[in-house]
């Protein structure tokens, strides 16, 4: 029975959710979310295949709900604005909004904190906790890639790239861009703002699209 008893205790402490910061639940209260923070897909920083990246002039941003930004200046910062607001950390913390489509397994996100923010489209299992729910089929950039696409397929938009592959993820690779010239080339303290544009791939399939810009 002892036995019984320790492993039933040691399976809920390994399924038991993230305590939540103090200080997140002191000022954003419901919103913050450890679990959820944890869960959102994302398999790098958008940065650290910087010098790995092909350099392009243009910015992409998503077309959501039949929305595009209304100027190229904001292409790559317009996330679900209609999402569940969630909150998790305590440096900064990192913050923003999220929509999941149930029926398709989709996840859509914008993140940030300070002077970077992520918007991610990715296949994705369930998050831990409900959140808004929308239905993410027609989901593509304004340069019109979408998930599903081939790795040929992303390249006819966006020029010859590294097929990398990304580590510590078996079999997940990257086509990696970016409006920023390699950093061994730029100063931080002179450092403009740009972004990378990530697209990440699983037998021949693209599976997360990830846009961060930053300063």
């Amino acid at each position: 029975m002892e036995v019984l008893v320790y492993a039933l205790l040691l399976s809920a402490l390994l399924t038991a959710p993230p305590t939540e910061n103090p200080e997140c639940v002191k000022y954003f209260h419901s919103a913050c979310s450890e679990a959820l923070g944890k869960w959102l897909p994302l398999f790098v920083r958008s940065n650290d295949f910087w010098d790995a990246a092909t350099h392009v002039s243009r910015r992409d941003g998503f077309v959501y709900l039949g929305y595009r930004p209304r100027s190229d200046d904001f292409l790559g910062f317009q996330g679900p604005r209609d999402g569940t607001f969630f909150v998790y950390g305590n440096a900064g913390p990192p913050k923003g909004n999220v929509v999941y489509d149930y029926a398709h397994h989709i996840a859509f996100y914008k993140q940030g904190c300070c002077s970077w923010t992520d918007v991610v489209a990715a296949y994705s299992p369930p998050p831990p906790k409900r959140v808004v729910n929308r239905d993410l089929t027609a989901l593509h950039t304004v340069r019109g890639i979408h998930l599903g696409m081939s790795p040929q397929q992303v390249q006819r938009v966006y020029g010859q790239a590294r097929f990398t592959r990304v580590p510590g993820y078996p079999n997940v690779y990257v086509l990696a861009y970016t409006t920023w010239p390699p950093s061994k080339t730029v100063t931080i303290v002179h450092m403009p703002c740009g972004q990378f544009e990530n697209f990440f791939f699983k037998h021949g399939r693209l599976i997360m699209i990830q846009l961060g810009n930053g300063c």
